[in-house]
């Protein structure tokens, strides 16, 4: 018993500094001087955490403060995920604002290895249908808060979207002490009649961890609520950005059919108990319109025990508009009330503005 103990007394502080190890690595104070610009920061900070191998991240910062930076994740190797992130950087760095910038670009992050810090080991690994983000911190259900499962959205039969980044709000979450777990389909599988079955019957794995949230993009935010509202009971969250699974929705009837669905699934989470973020977005072509949506949940929301937030930022536009780091900055702060706060604070209706105060 007292080696035993002993042993977990060592095991303790080598996991705190592991931690604070991993948190440096992934700051802005990596990027040296000068200081970076706020895009620069939270893309390195949050967003490249979220890519997946070959990845990597190349910046280029100006004394003036005007920076440019090139992401690239799901390369099939670590050379083209170098030269990619450089390239885009390049691109960013030539067509700046007041003229190019004259700092070059460099290579700031390659796959698990962040210049002037250290290997953060990449994660593997996987639970049922659901495997690790590489590049967040993973604690184990024993130490996590909870665990985050993310689901990309559906780019057609010949886009494989499992290369995808997770967007940067994900990152709060990690922060906050909530491990990531990816649910990642191959294109050819990825109908609903096919991955939410998959999605439900993975489930019950992670009941180890405290609290469960299923998040996602498009087509992966559509089988997270739908998913919450058939299986309430292992699911203590959502986070559904421009939820879609009605391809465009140019016609009258599409857009009327889209919805009807909505509202119908809506419904369905009524009465369970998850608390829920949906976010819509003016000018997403798979939208069948974001007011009525925006408008449905609000109106859920002051009859419903469990806090549900809408986000329909006026400053951010499509289908991607969770995606950036501009709805990070902004709405990051949402997400981590919504989930982290008593349910008497924690945000609920409409929110157009950004959630910098929570």
């Amino acid at each position: 018993m007292l080696r035993l103990l002993m042993l977990l007394l060592t095991i303790a502080p080598l996991a705190q500094a592991d931690e604070a190890a991993y948190r440096a690595a992934f700051s802005a104070a990596a990027l040296g001087a000068p200081l970076p610009g706020q895009s620069t920061a939270i893309a390195f900070t949050m967003h490249y955490r979220g890519a997946v191998p070959h990845a990597a991240f190349a910046a280029s910062q100006d004394s003036d403060g005007r920076g440019a930076w090139g992401m690239a994740s799901g390369h099939s190797d670590a050379a083209s995920a170098r030269e990619a992130a450089l390239r885009l950087c390049r691109g960013s760095a030539e067509g700046a604002r007041g003229g190019a910038l004259q700092a070059p670009c460099r290579l700031v992050a390659l796959d698990g290895q962040v210049e002037g810090q250290m290997a953060v080991p990449m994660q593997a690994g996987a639970v049922g249908p659901f495997r690790r983000s590489p590049l967040h911190l993973f604690r184990g259900p024993a130490a996590a808060l909870g665990v985050v499962v993310w689901g990309h959205g559906y780019g057609g039969s010949e886009r494989d979207e499992r290369g995808a980044p997770t967007p940067g709000f994900i990152s709060a979450l990690n922060n906050a002490g909530y491990d990531v777990l990816r649910f990642d389909r191959h294109p050819g599988d990825d109908t609903l009649a096919q991955a939410l079955p998959a999605l439900l019957s993975g489930l019950p794995a992670l009941r180890p961890y405290a609290r469960v949230i299923l998040a996602g993009q498009s087509r992966g935010g559509w089988q997270a609520l739908l998913a919450a509202a058939q299986a309430p009971a292992l699911v203590d969250g959502v986070i559904a950005i421009a939820p879609a699974a009605h391809g465009e929705v140019g016609s009258e009837s599409r857009t009327a059919l889209a919805l009807e669905d909505f509202r119908r699934h809506l419904a369905g989470l009524a009465a369970v108990p998850p608390r829920i973020l949906a976010a819509v977005f003016d000018g997403d072509e798979f939208d069948p319109g974001p007011a009525a949506r925006a408008g449905a949940v609000a109106e859920l929301a002051q009859n419903r025990a469990a806090p549900m937030l809408a986000v329909w930022p006026q400053q951010l536009r499509g289908h991607g508009g969770g995606m950036g780091w501009r709805f990070t900055r902004d709405f990051a702060g949402c997400v981590l009330t919504l989930f982290q706060a008593p349910a008497a604070s924690a945000p609920r209706g409409l929110r157009r503005e950004g959630c910098g105060g929570g």
